[in-house]
């Protein structure tokens, strides 16, 4: 993980990607490293795919729920500071 890369949203179709993605049956949360659940799971609870913009190249990242909710309640400084000290990231 780059903590020096922001991650934004992409404008594409969320459930589709992830269905894509999970047909492979591999992936991973690019912040904790939790594995992706089946596709209709990782729809309903909430997985998000995103692009880093800074690296054009594998610049597709998943994100679970938690560390989602976790980034958007902590703000990407402490999220990423915590991450870097390696500790946990809920409050």
């Amino acid at each position: 993980m780059n903590d020096e890369k922001v991650a934004k949203r992409l404008p594409i179709d969320i459930r589709e990607a992830l269905r894509a993605i999970c047909a492979y049956g591999r992936g991973r949360c690019w912040y904790c490293d939790l594995k992706l659940p089946g596709a209709e799971r990782a729809i309903r609870s909430g997985w998000d795919v995103r692009r880093v913009e800074e690296d054009p190249v594998s610049s597709i990242i998943l994100v679970c729920p938690k560390c989602a909710r976790q980034k958007a309640e902590l703000g990407d400084e402490e999220f990423y500071r915590r991450l870097a000290l390696g500790r946990p990231t809920s409050s």
